[in-house]
């Protein structure tokens, strides 16, 4: 009787300690691997950033496992950069286990996500300012931003200008998804970014390929095409902060400056060429208030590749292609009646390209080919004025007291280009093309212009039907 109790309990004590044993085994064996695979990628950013962790979290029920308490250091700087938890999440244990190999064969998951909470940027240490002056020296190149608009003479914000809007640390949580449909080929991303007291932005986006295999030597084949993209945005503060600060530099109220930014950004759309209805514009400048937000949405059945992007010409194209929709503070926005034209102020690029094409020499019309550092200051300053456009707009108005008088680009009737053959011309189609060069020859039927290649390796002739030619413009 003892001995059957005796062997009843070891039974129990087998049937209990054996899953104990192999779960704690797993659990020993599964945290082992992370932290060789997070020692091995310490490792492989050494040159770059040093890297250190306080714990590995394990899941075993939901294939989950993550780094807790991560810092990084970028190599040569000072400070850190910190993650509260960067969590990885896929369909099995078996492709975890077996991560850093299948990535290096190129394969993927048809499941993956990546969440990463708590990246805390600090706007007071040592790799923030190098970075600053890094982005600045690339701004300074790109020029003014979009952002600065009407911001004193602030031509983008330093991180010494994030910082007097209030902003000391910059914390935010990333979350990265994708999945593979192989029932219908589609490969789908999905982004949210939530940056405190900032912003929140969301993006979404579909892609067909050819195949059903996930790999990518494949995937660089499969002839990807776009199905759809969603994105939101939303402000969770910085226009506030923003507009404040602005309207600080400024010395005026926030409202003042508002209006002044809304002017200046109509100048600039209208410098690079952008025609846009008010309704639409309206919309736009919205964005820039507290809590503006921002939704687009594409869907695209038949797919949008390579080869409908080569039949994209300028801008307005791709939204007649990709017919987006699109709602600011909620509320639908029509696109329609959006116009582009490419930005040639009085077509002195296109005379300049001529000249030297042609071999002419910039005597009698070196006023008109290029504009001397004088003419391009403008007679009185406004101390709100943007440096680039406001300067531009003055110099337009100076010469438009004397465009009577002066040789320039003028709109000519087309049954009055015959009488101009040699002489440059602009057409404009119909269908927004804008057709440059030297007029060659006229008829009933056709236009035929000369143009310079880009390259300067020679001319080719474009001949235009008469009946598409919407308008002209003439050197004279």
């Amino acid at each position: 009787m003892q001995k059957t109790i005796i062997k009843r309990i070891a039974l129990i004590c087998a049937v209990i300690l054996v899953p104990v044993i192999l779960f704690a085994g797993a659990y020993g064996f599964v945290w082992w691997k992370v932290s060789e695979f997070a020692d091995d990628f310490s490792r492989d950013i050494s040159p770059y950033a040093e890297m250190s962790y306080q714990g590995v979290y394990i899941d075993l029920f939901q294939s989950e496992v993550g780094l807790r308490g991560m810092r990084f250091t970028p190599a040569g700087m000072k400070g850190d950069i910190g993650i509260d938890e960067t969590t990885l999440k896929a369909p099995s244990w078996g492709f975890i286990l077996s991560l850093d190999e299948q990535l290096s064969q190129g394969e993927l998951p048809e499941s993956f996500n990546i969440d990463i909470k708590g990246i805390d940027l600090n706007l007071q240490s040592g790799y923030m300012q190098d970075w600053g002056r890094m982005a600045a020296d690339m701004q300074r190149q790109s020029g003014p931003s979009y952002d600065t608009l009407a911001c004193g003479d602030r031509h983008y914000f330093s991180i010494a200008d994030i910082r007097k809007m209030g902003y000391n640390h910059i914390r935010s949580d990333l979350s990265i998804q994708y999945n593979f449909d192989r029932i219908d080929k589609q490969l789908n991303f999905n982004m949210q970014s939530k940056t405190a007291k900032m912003a929140d932005v969301s993006m979404s986006l579909s892609v067909g390929l050819t195949g059903d295999t996930l790999n990518m030597q494949t995937l660089a084949f499969a002839q990807p095409q776009l199905k759809r993209i969603k994105t939101r945005f939303y402000d969770r503060g910085y226009n506030l902060r923003r507009n404040t600060f602005c309207a600080g530099l400024n010395k005026e109220p926030v409202k003042e400056y508002r209006q002044r930014y809304s002017t200046l950004l109509n100048k600039r759309l209208s410098y690079e060429g952008w025609t846009i209805p008010d309704p639409l514009f309206d919309a736009i400048d919205s964005l820039n208030n507290p809590g503006g937000s921002f939704y687009l949405r594409v869907d695209i059945p038949q797919g949008f590749g390579m080869q409908s992007m080569a039949l994209i010409q300028q801008p307005t194209d791709l939204l007649d292609a990709l017919n987006p929709y699109i709602e600011f503070n909620g509320k639908a926005v029509s696109w329609e009646g959006t116009m582009w034209s490419e930005p040639d102020p009085e077509g002195r690029r296109l005379l300049h390209e001529l000249n030297i094409g042609t071999g002419v020499e910039d005597d009698d019309n070196s006023d008109v080919a290029a504009i001397s550092d004088d003419d391009a200051e403008p007679q009185e300053s406004d101390k709100f004025a943007h440096p680039v456009y406001e300067r531009r707009s003055a110099y337009a108005q100076r010469r438009a007291k004397n465009k009577k008088d002066e040789k320039a680009f003028k709109v000519v009737d087309v049954p009055n280009l015959a009488a101009h053959l040699g002489e440059p011309v602009i057409l404009y189609t119909y269908f927004g093309r804008k057709v440059e060069g030297r007029l060659i020859d006229v008829d009933d039927k056709v236009i035929t212009v000369e143009h310079r290649l880009v390259d300067g390796r020679g001319t080719a002739t474009y001949p235009i039907s008469r009946d598409k030619v919407q308008s002209a413009r003439l050197y004279y």
